[in-house]
């Protein structure tokens, strides 16, 4: 058996997660559950029914990238295999496989666990999700480099990894600088981030971490689309054997 058109598998994605974002928003927006000035994303999956839909989604969407990010493994297996690769090894391979399902899960953690109801998960969640997943591009951009010769690779596509990887990291040491000073000015007023609005300090602050929160998570499905013209010419196959003893076929690994 034989399945093609895997590059199905990061366009879905890639429109699935601006699309849950999006809807959120503008649901928690209509019902006044945030403030509409660029909140964070957690905070527009918050309450239900916008948290509904959130969780819901994202599960959909870890499905999705965590099946990219096993083919991307295989992908790369293959290729230190034939080409008998010293770097990467296989071990390395396997690390940044289980670096990408770390990421995929806390994108599902995240989803489920809303910063409100269950902040400490959320946030384990997030940093899986967004610090251990921008870890993983990395890996991705390093092989994409030593692979040169991958079908649907370019020049071009590896210097878009590198600057993804570059302003990610810029990203997210932005947007934690930012939040930290948000909540310092703030001080000891109690306002949840969904209702922070200029009356209170360290809102600019707020507002420069919640738009490279936003720009950060834009910029994850840039990177998984350019996974899809290598897919273009990726094929999983399957072979099977009939078990004489049981009637039945099993798979061959």
């Amino acid at each position: 058996m034989c399945l093609n058109n895997l590059y199905l598998l990061p366009i879905a994605f890639v429109v699935l997660l601006p699309v849950t974002f999006l809807i959120t928003y503008a649901i928690a927006v209509s019902d006044d559950d945030v403030a509409p000035f660029f909140p964070f994303i957690s905070d527009t999956g918050t309450l239900p029914p916008e948290s509904c839909i959130f969780g819901q989604l994202l599960n959909i969407a870890a499905v999705l990238i965590l099946v990219v990010i096993y083919l991307r493994y295989k992908q790369i297996a293959a290729y230190i295999s034939i080409t008998r690769s010293a770097t990467p090894s296989s071990r390395a391979n396997i690390g940044f496989f289980i670096l990408g399902l770390l990421s995929g899960f806390g994108l599902s953690i995240v989803g489920n666990f809303q910063v409100e109801n269950s902040k400490g998960i959320h946030i384990f969640g997030a940093v899986l999700a967004f610090i251990v997943g921008g870890a993983y591009f990395f890996t991705q951009t390093y092989i994409s480099w030593i692979f040169r010769d991958i079908p649907g690779s370019s020049s071009t596509k590896r210097v878009t990894r590198l600057v993804i990887c570059i302003l990610y990291a810029s990203f997210v040491i932005i947007g934690i600088v930012t939040f930290v000073l948000s909540k310092s000015k703030l001080g000891k007023e109690k306002i949840s981030t969904r209702l922070w609005t200029s009356d209170y300090k360290g809102y600019p602050e707020h507002v420069v971490s919640s738009v490279v929160e936003w720009l950060g998570s834009f910029l994850i499905c840039v990177f998984v689309a350019t996974f899809i013209p290598e897919f273009k010419h990726l094929r999983l196959e399957t072979k099977w054997q009939l078990e004489l003893a049981t009637g039945e076929l099993q798979p061959v690994v």
